[in-house]
């Protein structure tokens, strides 16, 4: 009885070993050419596209990369833009904390505080004198800031004016000029 349980076992052991041998992974980086599937740790090497005539012109009736706005280096200039791009809320200053998740709110004007209380969401300012955010993966883009208090995890805050006045009391947290 023992050998047919061990037998049974280390069959399904190979057949578990087996079907995970056939997974892959995909990152999909929707501004990059398709690199097709990895697996593991791998990193697959970017393969130039040759050049057709057809390409060529496609290329020139295709948006340039936006210039970078002073402050923001080309990277975060471009996902500014397509977080601009993609609104689904402008409106001016805030007087109650935004607490919409998910969502990508641009506000115009030059605010005394601003209270975010965001999941996943992402917030475009232009300039805060005081900018408090709670929450998880949020992502805020400023001009200025007076003062930024943060105590959520996984969330970003750029900004394009002097460094300012920063708590953090939260994890994983990026909070940086540009």
């Amino acid at each position: 009885m023992r050998a047919s349980r061990s037998s049974a076992a280390a069959a399904a052991t190979i057949v578990v070993a087996v079907l995970l041998s056939g997974c892959t992974m995909r990152i999909v980086d929707p501004t990059a050419e398709d690199a097709g599937p990895t697996t593991g740790a791998e990193t697959p090497a970017k393969t130039p596209v040759p050049k057709t005539p057809d390409a060529a012109e496609d290329d020139d009736r295709s948006d340039p990369d936006p210039a970078p706005i002073d402050g923001l280096d080309a990277e975060h200039a471009a996902h500014r833009q397509r977080l601009l791009d993609s609104a689904t809320t402008t409106m001016p200053c805030p007087t109650a904390p935004l607490q919409q998740d998910g969502t990508i709110i641009r506000i115009e004007g030059d605010c005394d505080e601003i209270r975010i209380d965001l999941d996943a969401g992402a917030v475009i300012v232009d300039d805060v004198s005081s900018l408090q955010l709670s929450g998880s993966g949020t992502v805020v883009y400023a001009n200025t800031i007076g003062d930024v208090r943060v105590s959520g995890t996984a969330n970003e805050i750029y900004w394009t004016g002097e460094t300012p006045q920063v708590t953090d009391t939260g994890t994983a947290n990026v909070l940086r000029r540009g």
